[in-house]
């Protein structure tokens, strides 16, 4: 599913083209509202991957007080103005803020701030714990300029080959990224996943049939090779009924 954004202008007509525009690159909107009373509601009740918020909003809470009262919540904010300064540039910083965009705003300058704003806190994650500052237990795989948002649970396997990587997905979906196995590998719960090849990670919960005799085992519709000392640990892992 793509990244859901939440807009929160008060402005009716720039409101309606920033919803078009993020429909047009190829995101989900989670709502459209101008204040932040209504935001709050939509951010607790919904998913909300992604914040375009307007710094002056309608009602007694600004857009940078909205920012700072929901930062534990950990979503990523891009503020809008209609004029930037030094203060507001401070404040938003107090926030989950990943850029500042000023009015007026384009298409391709809203899908590049989106896309950069994105994939700059992935591609700059060292750890799990960077990566988590985006969302819990899910990563943000990137597809034709689009991120879409998977939980672990949803990945089956992982095939490393040279400079890049295959993620497959319980919906036979495919992502390639330009990722090394072993970054993939410290991304992911070592619990869920299991290294049985030196390019392969499986989902060990997606794991369909093992076959010790061939060293094979199957996830979906995917047949993946098994290396001898991951045979013998798989072995100790699964229980057998003969």
């Amino acid at each position: 599913m793509p990244i859901s954004i939440l807009i929160v202008e008060d402005d009716v007509s720039f409101a309606l083209e920033l919803e078009m525009l993020v429909q047009e690159v190829g995101y989900r909107v989670a709502g459209v509202v101008d204040n932040a009373v209504s935001a709050l509601g939509i951010i607790y009740a919904a998913q909300v991957d992604f914040i375009l918020m307007d710094i002056d909003l309608k009602g007694s809470m600004t857009g940078l007080e909205l920012g700072r009262k929901i930062r534990p919540l950990k979503i990523p904010i891009l503020f809008i103005t209609s004029f930037g300064n030094e203060a507001h540039y401070e404040e938003a910083q107090k926030s989950n803020t990943v850029g500042y965009l000023v009015k007026p705003i384009d298409k391709y300058t809203l899908h590049t701030a989106i896309t950069l704003a994105v994939g700059q806190l992935y591609t700059s994650s060292k750890d799990k714990k960077a990566i988590d500052f985006l969302f819990e237990g899910c990563l943000f795989l990137k597809k034709d300029n689009v991120y879409y948002k998977v939980t672990e649970q949803d990945i089956v396997a992982v095939e490393g080959a040279d400079d890049r990587v295959n993620i497959w997905l319980r919906d036979d979906r495919m992502f390639v990224l330009r990722k090394s196995l072993l970054t993939i590998s410290r991304i992911l719960s070592d619990t869920l996943f299991m290294r049985v090849h030196r390019s392969y990670l499986v989902n060990i919960s997606a794991i369909e049939h093992i076959d010790i005799q061939e060293s094979l085992l199957r996830v979906g519709k995917i047949t993946i090779p098994i290396s001898r000392q991951r045979r013998a640990e798989l072995e100790k892992l699964v229980r057998k009924v003969e």
